[in-house]
């Protein structure tokens, strides 16, 4: 809790010195669950336009381009835990109307301390966990192996069209 708390500090600072802020622990969270501890990552409420990444406000309505392709590429940089990305997509269906709000863009489980993080590129008004299902488990079934590490491009969250990841970071999903 100490080292996050201190990591989430120190990225609020490099945000601030840069001009940009990039995304950081959501208030209350982490929350234990039967099947590990899942953190919401995000942009903070409050935080103005013009201080957000490009990616923030570069999402492109579904309406304007062939959306839900879920068209999977694969990594061998920030691999997750296999077993650990089947339980964060399990808590996702799990809990797939619960909404996630316009500011997180990442959802953490650790699992036995491993990672695996479901992030997106744009913000999804009306964004709810079972909408992040359909691209984890595209990246899951598309990237063999014990380490997961992808993404999806043109992936229809809530009608946005934006690229999908699974890793074993929070950040760092851009289109």
């Amino acid at each position: 809790m100490f080292f996050k708390l201190n990591v989430a500090c120190i990225l609020a600072a490099i945000a601030v010195l840069h001009g940009q802020v990039h995304a950081s622990p959501a208030a209350g969270m982490p929350e234990e669950t039967p099947s590990g501890t899942i953190t919401i990552w995000g942009v903070p409420d409050g935080v103005p336009n013009s201080k957000r990444t490009t990616a923030d406000s570069a999402a492109v309505p579904i309406e304007k381009r062939q959306c839900g392709s879920n068209n999977v590429n694969c990594s061998g940089s920030h691999t997750a835990d296999r077993n650990a990305c089947i339980q964060l997509v399990g808590s996702l269906s799990a809990n797939s109307g619960q909404g996630v709000g316009v500011a997180p863009r990442s959802i953490c489980q650790t699992v036995n301390g491993n990672q695996c993080c479901v992030s997106w590129a744009n913000p999804a008004s009306g964004l709810t966990q079972g909408e992040l299902v359909s691209g984890a488990n595209a990246v899951l079934n598309g990237c063999g192996g014990n380490a997961i590490s992808g993404l999806t491009r043109n992936t229809n969250l809530n009608g946005i069209c934006t690229t999908q990841c699974l890793s074993n970071r929070p950040n760092g999903c851009e289109n």
